[in-house]
Parts: C-alpha cells; sequence; structure tokens
C-alpha cells in the first residue's frame, strides 16, 4: 500500500486548509447559535461554504492533469503511479472540505451525539469495503472506499446542520467556480505535459493556473475579498 500512502500524504497536506479554517470559524458559529441568531449563523455557513469550494473546485480540477507530476516531485519517480491514486483521493479531500465546516457548526450546536451512529455506520461499512475492493482493485479500491467514507460523513454532517438549523446552501459561487476552474482546465489541456515535466515548470504551471482561475473568478464575480475579511472578523458576526 505504498502507492496509496504516498498520495495519502499529499491529501493529509491539503486538508489541513479546510481544518484551520473551521477552527477559526467555529467560535463565531457558536456565538451566533448560544445568542440564537440564527440568520447571522446561515450566513456564516454560507460564506464558508463558498470560501471552501473557491479552494476545493480547482483542486480537484487541477489534480486530474497534474497528479502524476506532482507524485513525481513529492515523492520520486518510483510513485508515479500513486498519482491514479491522487486523482481519486482528490475527491476525498473535496469532501473533507465540503464537511468539515457543517462538522464544526454541529459541535457549535452542541448535537455531537447526533452524528455518533453516522460515524459508526461509516466505520462498519468502510471496512467492510476495504476488506472487498482492497483484494481486487488494490490501492485503487482502497481509494475510492476513502472516497466513500469522507462524502457519507459529510453529508450526514450537513443533514444535522440542515435539520437543526433549516441551512441550505446557496450554489451561485460553487457554479462560478466551476466555470473559472474550466478556464483553468483547458489552459492545462492544451499545455505540453514536457511543461511541467520538472518541479521548476510543475511550481510555473500552478501559479499560472491560479491566476488563471481567480481571473477567472473575479470575472464571474465570485466571493469577494472583503466578504471574507467579515467572514473572519468575529466582531462582525451580525453583519454578514
Amino acid at each position: 500500500m505504498g502507492i496509496y500512502g504516498a498520495a495519502y500524504k499529499v491529501i493529509d497536506v491539503l486538508i489541513t486548509v479546510p481544518f484551520m479554517f473551521a477552527g477559526i470559524i467555529l467560535p463565531i458559529l457558536t456565538i451566533s447559535w448560544a445568542e440564537k441568531n440564527i440568520l447571522s449563523f446561515k450566513k456564516i455557513l454560507q460564506k464558508s461554504f463558498d470560501f471552501m469550494m473557491i479552494l476545493a473546485v480547482p483542486l480537484i480540477v487541477g489534480t486530474q492533469f497534474l497528479a502524476r507530476q506532482v507524485m513525481v516531485v513529492v515523492a520520486g519517480g518510483e510513485f508515479a503511479a500513486a498519482g491514479s491514486v491522487l486523482k481519486i483521493l482528490v475527491l476525498a479531500a473535496w469532501a473533507i472540505f465540503f464537511g468539515c465546516i457543517f462538522s464544526h457548526a454541529i459541535i457549535a450546536m452542541d448535537k455531537q451525539k447526533k452524528i455518533i451512529g453516522a460515524y459508526l455506520f461509516t466505520s462498519v461499512t468502510a471496512l467492510a469495503g476495504y476488506l472487498i475492493f482492497i483484494p481486487r482493485f488494490s490501492y485503487l479500491g482502497a481509494a475510492w472506499v476513502t472516497v466513500y467514507s469522507e462524502l457519507f460523513i459529510a453529508l450526514a454532517a450537513f443533514y444535522l446542520v440542515h435539520k437543526y438549523a433549516g441551512f441550505f446552501f446557496n450554489l451561485k459561487v460553487l457554479f462560478k467556480s466551476v466555470l473559472a476552474s474550466a478556464i483553468m482546465a483547458a489552459f492545462l489541456f492544451f499545455l505540453p505535459s514536457w511543461y511541467y515535466g520538472s518541479a521548476g515548470g510543475l511550481i510555473l504551471t500552478l501559479g499560472f493556473s491560479a491566476a488563471i482561475y481567480f481571473t477567472g473568478l473575479y470575472l464571474f464575480k465570485g466571493i469577494t475579498k472583503e466578504e471574507i475579511l467579515v467572514l473572519l472578523n468575529r466582531n462582525s458576526g451580525d453583519e454578514i
């Protein structure tokens, strides 16, 4: 399982972002819920969801083009095959970006006990999945089971937040992120693979891709810098 482990180390690094962000948001959510300011609570969740999708969508798209070279640069040429695993595991990372905000919202609402059943169910079914699919599909089977487990927990967390807070997200920013990612994908599609065949070329490609994506997002009038600053301002909870 060295191939799987190498790819998952990349995911481990990527998912520090949503957990750090959710840690910042948690006290704001907790205050809003304690004060029964449900409108503020929902607005914070929406802004947080938007921010997570702005980061996660291009991550998924870019990985489909650059996964193999990322693994070569990070782990060495002998782990080039881990690129195919990374393309799958990045979907699990997306689920973590999505679910992390809602799992922290559950903590803010003091409803942690309500999600225990989902964790138990996921643990049992994921274990069964690993036992069934790893012998047949090796590391690719393990990767897809990981996607399943992370996505199930994310959806369970969202369901509980919807149930107890009446929250349902607006997909406007997600749609704009997809459009901007499509422009970035076109750039990567036509870019010769030899260009990012080295560590330096890969870094330049990542930089250009990010610039293209955020330019597209700006042109499509995605979430603004000012909105993120308001979101992170604890004293502005009522203004969000």
